[in-house]
C-alpha cells in the first residue's frame, strides 16, 4: 500500500518521470503513483482502482491538484496538474457546484495571468482547460457569459498578456466549436449561447485590436501579436454557425453562415480594410493567417447583406483589391511566398464559388478582373514545382465560371469563352513540362494517385468543353505532334536494335520515348476527361464530332503501342510506363461508355461516323468488342517479377472497368454477345492469366480480391442470357476437371502432392466465391447447386480436415457464407425437396469440423489472435447467423427425426463464446459485428426453443450484450442489434407472464378487459419474484391448468442482476450520451423497466438525490412521468 500522504516535491519527481521516463517501467511506475495520490475517478479507471483513502471525491482531487499548480514551478508538474485538471472537470463537473465552478474557472484565470512566462505548451493547456470549464459551465454560469470582459485585465497590460488573453479567447471559440460525443445536445446549446452573445463581440475585439495595431505601426509590436489576433479571428469565422458543418477534412465547407447580426462587420469597410492592410504590409506567417481571413471573407454567406446595393459594393471591394494584387509590384511580390500563393487560390475559388456570376460580370471591372485572374492562373498551372497544390483551387474557380456562363452576359460569355481556351491551353503545356521534372526525381508524379488526377481532370474538361472546338483543336494538334515524334523516335529505336551503336544509344533513346509516352499519357487523360464531360441532350453534333475526333486519335494512339510492344526490346520497356499508359487507356474507355454506350446512344452518330470511318466501328457493341479485346492483354502477366506490382495495379482497374461495363443492363446484354466475351467465358482460366495462379497472400487487399471480382464480373456475364444452362456447364468443366482429380488423390488414385492440392482447391474456392456473389434468382442458384453441392461438398469438409488452421480453410468458409446466404430469396427449394435440410446439415457438417479444430487452438501469440483464431470464429458465427435466418430449413425437423445437425452447431456455439474473452468480442470489430448478429438471430426463435441453456453461456451472452452498449466506440450496428437482442429476450418473458395472466384468470372465471387494467395487473405481478408467482399459481389453479415457467423465464426472475446490469448499460447511453441509433438503444428500456420495477424505482430515487437541489424538482417531475 502507498503512503497517504506526500509532499509536492515527491510530486514533482513523478511527473518528470512521467513525462520524461528512462524506461517503460519507471513511467508505468510513476502513472500508478500519481494515479493513486491524485485520482481521476474516471470509469476508464476500472472499479477496483485504488486511491488514497482521504480524497474520496473529484472535488478532492481537484483540490490537490488545484495545490499542485499553486505551490509548483517544475513545468511537468504544473502540466500533470493542468492535464488531471482537465480529465475531472470533463468527466465530474456536474460534481461540482456553482459556487466550487466559478472559484475553479477564477484560479485557472489567475494563475494563466500570474505566469506569461509559462513554457507554450503549459499555456495552450491551460488556455484549453479554461476553455472547458467555460464550456461546461456557460448554460449555469452567469458570469462565464461575460467572456471578453474577463479578458480586459489581460488587454490592459504589456503585449505578452494581450497575446495570452487572445490565446484565451481563441481557445474558448475553438472549444466551443468542437462536438464530443459526451453529452452533444447540451454542448450545442452551449456554443448556440456563445456565438449568440459573445462570438461576436470576441470577433470585433480583435479586429478592433488589429486595427489599432496596424494604424500604431509601432516598431515594438511584434509579429507574434498580429499572428495571435488573425488565429482569433480565423476561428470566430470558421465557427460552426448552424450545427451542420459538413466533414472537417474538408478544405471547402461551403458559405460562412454568420448570423445576421454580424451584418454590421461585412458591410462596412473596416473589416476588408484591416485584413487587405494587414496582408499587404505584413510577411509571413502573418500575410498567409490575414489571406486565410480573408478567404473566409470570400465565403460569407449572400443573404446576409441588407441590400443588392451592400452586398455589390462588397463584391466589388474584393475584386478590386485581387486586381491590386496581381497587377501591382507589391501583390507580385506578395505572391512570391508560397503561403501567401496558396491561400490567395483557395481565396479566388471560395469567392467564385459564393457569389453568382451574375452580378460578378455586372461590376465594370470584370473584364480587368477576369484578364487579371487569367494571366495569373497561367502562370500558377506552371507552378506545379513550387505549389502542386495549388493547382486544383485553381481549376475549380475556372470549372465554376465555365458552369455558370449560361447566366452571363452576352459580352461577358463571349470573353469568357475566349480567356478558357487559353487557359486549357495553359493547363495542357504545364502537365507536358511536368514529365521531364517527375523523371528527373524533382517533384511528385501527379500519375501516381489516379483518384486525385481524376478529380483534378474533371474540372479541367469541365473548361474545356466551354469552347470545344478551339480547345479541342489545340488537344488534337498538340496529340498530333507528339504523335508524329513518337513514331520517329520509335522508328530510331527500332533501327538501332539490329545496330552495333544500339548498346550506346539505348539509354538516351529509352529516356526520349518515356518522355514522350508520358505525354501523351496525360493527353489520353485529358481527352478522355472531355469525352466523359459530355452532358447528354445539351452536346451538339460539332461537339460530337470533336468526341469523335478524340476517339480516333486516342484508338489510333492505342494501336500503335500495341505493334511496337510486340517488337520492342526489353531493355526500352518500363514498368512504370506501362501501368500509367494502360490506366490511362483504361480511363479512355470508362468515359466513352459513360458517354455513348448507353440506352441513348443512337443519337449519337456523329461520334459512330467519325469512328466507322477511320477505324470501322459503327455501332456501341463493335466498341464495346475493341474495348474487351484492348484491355484483356492487361490481365496477362509479363512474367518479369520487377514488373509484378504495376501489373497487379493494372489487373485490378481493368476488372474494375469490366465490372463496370458488366453493371450496365444494355452494356452486359451486349457484351454477352461478344466473340471475344464467348472465348473467355470458355476459356476463364487461361494459364496466361497470373493473378489466377494461387500463391504467397498478397497484402494488397485489393489484389487480394482481384480474383473474386473477375469471377464476380464473369458470373454476371454469363447470367446475362436467360437460357444460359449449356454456356454454365461449359464454364465450371474446367472447375469440375480440378476437382476431380483432387477427388481421385483422396481416394487414392491421383498423383498431385499436397501442396498442388492446397493451391488448387483455394484458388477455386476463392472462384467459387465470386461467382456465386452474382447468382441472384431462384433458378441460376439451383443450377450451381445441382453441380457442387452433392459431388463436392465432402471434397470440402475433407480439404478443412486437413488444413483447418491455413488459408484454405477460411477461403472454403468465406464460399460457404455466401453459398449459404438467401440473398433475394435465391435459396428456394420445391415443397418436395429436401435440398433446404441437407443443405443445413452440410452446413452443420462443415461448421463443426472448423468449430472443433478452433476449439483446439490457441494462437501463438498475441498479435496473431485474430489471423489465427478470430476471423474463423467471426466466420463460423456469420455462416450460422446466415443460415438460422435463411428461411430453406424447417429447424424443427432435426429435433423431431432426433438429427442432431443443429444441435451440434449450437453446442459449438456455445464452447467458442465461452473461449473468447468478452474483451476481445468487442474490440475486434468484424468478429463484434457477426457475432451480436447471430445472437439476435438466435434471440429471434432458435434460443426459446431451447430446452435448456449453460448458466455460463447465459451469463456471457448477457454480459456481453451489456458491455457493447456502453462502449463508446462500439459500431452502432453493433449496439442496435444488442438492443434488438435484449428486447427480443425481455419480450418473450413479458409475453409468457401475460399469457399465463390471462390462463389464470381464466380458470377462476374472472373477466379479462384488454382494454384496461392489463398492464397495471402485469406490473403489479412482475414485482413478486418468481417462486412467489408459482406458488400463487399452484394454489389457485387445478393441475390440469398449471404451467410450468418457461427455463428463460425461471433464469432472468432468478437472476434480476441481469437486468438491471442491462438497464444500467443502456440508461446512461440514453441518457447521457448522443448516439446515432438512439431510438434502437431505447426499445429494451420499457420490458427491462417492467420486469425489474423496484430496481427502476431505487435507482431514479438515488439519480434524482444525486443531482444539485436546484435539478432535483425537474428531474423528479419527469421520473414520475415515466412512472
Amino acid at each position: 500500500m502507498m503512503s497517504t500522504s506526500v509532499d509536492i516535491r515527491t510530486l514533482e519527481q513523478y511527473c518528470q518521470t512521467l513525462y520524461n521516463p528512462p524506461n517503460s517501467e519507471s513511467r508505468a511506475e510513476a502513472e500508478n503513483f500519481l494515479d493513486y495520490h491524485c485520482p481521476t475517478f474516471s470509469s476508464t479507471a476500472g472499479p477496483n482502482a485504488e486511491h488514497v483513502p482521504h480524497i474520496t471525491s473529484p472535488i478532492q482531487s481537484a483540490l490537490l491538484c488545484r495545490s499542485l499548480l499553486e505551490n509548483s514551478v517544475n513545468p511537468y508538474a504544473v502540466m500533470f496538474a493542468t492535464s488531471r485538471l482537465k480529465s475531472l472537470v470533463e468527466d465530474h463537473f456536474t460534481a461540482f457546484t456553482s459556487a466550487e465552478q466559478h472559484g475553479l474557472r477564477s484560479f485557472v484565470l489567475q494563475h494563466i495571468y500570474q505566469h506569461p512566462e509559462s513554457q507554450p505548451f503549459i499555456l495552450a493547456a491551460q488556455a484549453q482547460l479554461f476553455a472547458i470549464i467555460t464550456k461546461l459551465g456557460w448554460l449555469e454560469n452567469e458570469e462565464f457569459r461575460s467572456l471578453v470582459d474577463n479578458m480586459q485585465v489581460f488587454f490592459q497590460q504589456n503585449e505578452e498578456h494581450r497575446v495570452i488573453g487572445i490565446k484565451l479567447l481563441a481557445a474558448v471559440a475553438t472549444e466551443m466549436n468542437f462536438q464530443g460525443t459526451r453529452n452533444a445536445p447540451k454542448s450545442r446549446k452551449a456554443a448556440v449561447g456563445f456565438r449568440d452573445a459573445q462570438l461576436l463581440p470576441t470577433f470585433q475585439c480583435g479586429l478592433n485590436m488589429l486595427r489599432s495595431v496596424l494604424h500604431n505601426n509601432s516598431e515594438n509590436t511584434s509579429g507574434k501579436l498580429k499572428e495571435s489576433i488573425l488565429q482569433l479571428m480565423r476561428a470566430c469565422l470558421t465557427f460552426d454557425f448552424i450545427g451542420a458543418l459538413p466533414d472537417e477534412s474538408s478544405d471547402e465547407n461551403g458559405s460562412i453562415q454568420a448570423p445576421t447580426n454580424w451584418r454590421v462587420v461585412f458591410e462596412e469597410q473596416v473589416y476588408l480594410n484591416v485584413l487587405w492592410e494587414c496582408f499587404k504590409s505584413s510577411n509571413p506567417p502573418v500575410s498567409v493567417l490575414a489571406m486565410e481571413c480573408l478567404s473566409q471573407a470570400a465565403s460569407i454567406r449572400r443573404s446576409i447583406f441588407s441590400t443588392e446595393d451592400s452586398r455589390n459594393v462588397y463584391v466589388q471591394r474584393m475584386m478590386q483589391e485581387i486586381i491590386f494584387i496581381l497587377t501591382t509590384d507589391v501583390g507580385q511580390r506578395k505572391l512570391q511566398d508560397v503561403g501567401n500563393f496558396h491561400e490567395f487560390c483557395r481565396m479566388l475559388s471560395r469567392f467564385n464559388t459564393t457569389f453568382q456570376l451574375t452580378e460578378i460580370c455586372e461590376r465594370k471591372e470584370f473584364e480587368q478582373w477576369i484578364s487579371a485572374i487569367s494571366e495569373f492562373t497561367s502562370r500558377g498551372f506552371h507552378s506545379w514545382k513550387w505549389s502542386p497544390n495549388s493547382v486544383p483551387y485553381l481549376l475549380a474557380f475556372w470549372s465554376k465560371i465555365a458552369s455558370s456562363i449560361a447566366s452571363a452576359s452576352q459580352r461577358s460569355a463571349d470573353y469568357i469563352m475566349a480567356v478558357t481556351v487559353d487557359i486549357s491551353c495553359s493547363y495542357l503545356a504545364s502537365r507536358l513540362e511536368c514529365v521531364r521534372a517527375v523523371m528527373d526525381g524533382e517533384v511528385d508524379d501527379p500519375l501516381e494517385s489516379e483518384e486525385e488526377l481524376i478529380s483534378t481532370l474533371e474540372k479541367f474538361a469541365t473548361i474545356a468543353r466551354v469552347k470545344y472546338v478551339e480547345s479541342g483543336r489545340i488537344i488534337l494538334s498538340k496529340f498530333e505532334e507528339t504523335s508524329g515524334s513518337y513514331q520517329s523516335l520509335i522508328q530510331q529505336a527500332s533501327s538501332l536494335a539490329g545496330s552495333s551503336a544500339g548498346a550506346r544509344g539505348s539509354m538516351d533513346i529509352k529516356e526520349r520515348l518515356l518522355v514522350v509516352e508520358m505525354q501523351l499519357t496525360w493527353m489520353v487523360y485529358i481527352m478522355s476527361a472531355c469525352i466523359g464531360a459530355r452532358e447528354p441532350y445539351q452536346s451538339t453534333s460539332v461537339e460530337d464530332q470533336m468526341d469523335g475526333e478524340m476517339a480516333c486519335e486516342t484508338l489510333g494512339f492505342i494501336h500503335r503501342l500495341q505493334l511496337w510492344a510486340s517488337q520492342r526490346p526489353v531493355y526500352l520497356a518500363s514498368a512504370d510506363a506501362h501501368l500509367y499508359i494502360q490506366s490511362a487507356i483504361l480511363y479512355f474507355y470508362t468515359q466513352f461508355r459513360s458517354s455513348y454506350i448507353s440506352e441513348d446512344s443512337s443519337k449519337t452518330v456523329k461520334v459512330y461516323t467519325q469512328l466507322s470511318e477511320r477505324w470501322g466501328i459503327n455501332a456501341p457493341n463493335q466498341f464495346l468488342d475493341v474495348i474487351v479485346n484492348s484491355s484483356l492483354g492487361n490481365l496477362r502477366s509479363s512474367g518479369n517479377p520487377e514488373w509484378k506490382e504495376q501489373e497487379d495495379q493494372l489487373v485490378i482497374r481493368t476488372i474494375k472497368l469490366y465490372t463496370n461495363l458488366a453493371a450496365g443492363y444494355s452494356s452486359v446484354k451486349h457484351i454477352r454477345k461478344l466473340d471475344s466475351t464467348k472465348a473467355l467465358l470458355k476459356n476463364h482460366c487461361s494459364s496466361d492469366f497470373r493473378f489466377l495462379a494461387p500463391s504467397k497472400k498478397s497484402s494488397n487487399t485489393a489484389v487480394a480480391r482481384s480474383r473474386m471480382n473477375y469471377y464476380t464480373m464473369l458470373s454476371r456475364v454469363l447470367f446475362a442470357e436467360e437460357n444460359a444452362d449449356a454456356d454454365f456447364w461449359r464454364f465450371v468443366k474446367p472447375w469440375e476437371t480440378l476437382l476431380n482429380q483432387v477427388t481421385l488423390v483422396f481416394q487414392g488414385e491421383g498423383s498431385l502432392s499436397e501442396e498442388e492440392i492446397r493451391l488448387i482447391l483455394l484458388g477455386i474456392f476463392k472462384d467459387l466465391r465470386g461467382f456465386t456473389i452474382s447468382i441472384t434468382n431462384r433458378k441460376q442458384y439451383n443450377m450451381f447447386f445441382e453441380w457442387f453441392f452433392t459431388a463436392y461438398t465432402p471434397l470440402a469438409i475433407r480439404a478443412i480436415e486437413i488444413w483447418p488452421q491455413d488459408e484454405l480453410g477460411i477461403a472454403i468458409l468465406r464460399f460457404w457464407l455466401e453459398f449459404a446466404t438467401n440473398k433475394s430469396s435465391r435459396i428456394t427449394f420445391d415443397s418436395s425437396s429436401p435440398d433446404g435440410i441437407l443443405l443445413f446439415r452440410q452446413t452443420s457438417n462443415i461448421l463443426a469440423t472448423f468449430g472443433q479444430n478452433l476449439l483446439g487452438r490457441s494462437a501463438s501469440n498475441p498479435g496473431s489472435q485474430w489471423s489465427e483464431r478470430y476471423k474463423g470464429i467471426m466466420l463460423y458465427f456469420n455462416i450460422m447467423s446466415v443460415s438460422l435466418s435463411g428461411k430453406y430449413a424447417n429447424f424443427g425437423v432435426f429435433k423431431l427425426y432426433g438429427d442432431k445437425a443443429l444441435e451440434r452447431v449450437l453446442d459449438i456455439f456455445f464452447q467458442l463464446m465461452l473461449a473468447t474473452p468478452v474483451e476481445d468480442v468487442v474490440s475486434f470489430p468484424k468478429l463484434s459485428q457477426a457475432y451480436f448478429s447471430v445472437l439476435d438471430v438466435f434471440a429471434a426463435e432458435h434460443m426459446m426453443g431451447l430446452s435448456m441453456m449453460p448458466p455460463a453461456v447465459l451469463g456471457y451472452m448477457f454480459r456481453s450484450l451489456g458491455e457493447i452498449v456502453s462502449l463508446q466506440s462500439a459500431d452502432s450496428s453493433c449496439c442496435t442489434l444488442a438492443c434488438s437482442a435484449i428486447d427480443k429476450i425481455c419480450s418473450f418473458v413479458l409475453n409468457w407472464f401475460i399469457k399465463n395472466k390471462v390462463r389464470s384468470d381464466e380458470s377462476t372465471g374472472d373477466e379479462v378487459d384488454p382494454d384496461s387494467g392489463m398492464i397495471d395487473s402485469l406490473d403489479s405481478s412482475l414485482t413478486l419474484d418468481l417462486n412467489a408467482y408459482l406458488s400463487a399459481n399452484k394454489l389457485s389453479s387445478s393441475s390440469s391448468d398449471r404451467q410450468t415457467a418457461h427455463w428463460l423465464v425461471e433464469y432472468v426472475m432468478s437472476n434480476k442482476e441481469i437486468l438491471s446490469f442491462l438497464f444500467l448499460a443502456i440508461f446512461q447511453v440514453v441518457a447521457f450520451e448522443n448516439r446515432p441509433n438512439h431510438w434502437s438503444l431505447s426499445r429494451p428500456l420499457l420490458g427491462l423497466i417492467l420486469l425489474n420495477r423496484e430496481f427502476f424505482v431505487k435507482y431514479m430515487n438515488s439519480l434524482v438525490q444525486a443531482q444539485l437541489p436546484v435539478h432535483r424538482e425537474a428531474l423528479q417531475k419527469a421520473v414520475d412521468g415515466v412512472g
